[in-house]
């Protein structure tokens, strides 16, 4: 049962960011990352990264480099483990995280690698989503 308090927690924190509740997302983001760590999951470690650098981005411009370096790592993380979908929404956020920040040429970079992995695994919702955002620009 361990495994899955990670999950919760991180799902708590998502609920939070969506919200509009910074400081409680980023309370359990976390302790999360902490529970990660601590029953050495390294899967909702790189989500929890990548969560935490959209809550930092949302926080203040001062937390941009924070913010992309978690995004980062999280990135990198779900790289090395070949689970695509996970890479793909963390190219959404670094795209929407570097939109939100006037990065106009990151953001259209990692928002279209984000459109072509979201249209060859044909995930609508998130395709939709990338769309929305590349407007924007």
């Amino acid at each position: 049962m361990h495994i899955y308090v990670g999950y919760f927690t991180y799902f708590l924190s998502e609920s939070y960011l969506e919200s509009g509740n910074i400081k409680h997302a980023r309370d359990s983001i976390e302790e999360t990352l902490t529970l990660s760590r601590k029953i050495d999951s390294k899967y909702i470690e790189a989500k929890s990264l990548i969560l935490k650098g959209r809550i930092s981005g949302k926080m203040t411009p001062s937390e941009m480099d924070t913010a992309e370096n978690n995004i980062l790592d999280g990135l990198e993380s779900l790289e090395t483990m070949k689970l695509k979908p996970d890479t793909a929404q963390g190219y959404l956020y670094l795209g929407e995280l570097y939109a939100d920040n006037g990065q106009k040429e990151k953001a259209f970079e990692n928002l279209t690698k984000a459109e072509g992995m979201f249209k060859e695994m044909e995930m609508d919702y998130w395709l939709e989503r990338t769309k929305k955002i590349l407007v924007r620009l």
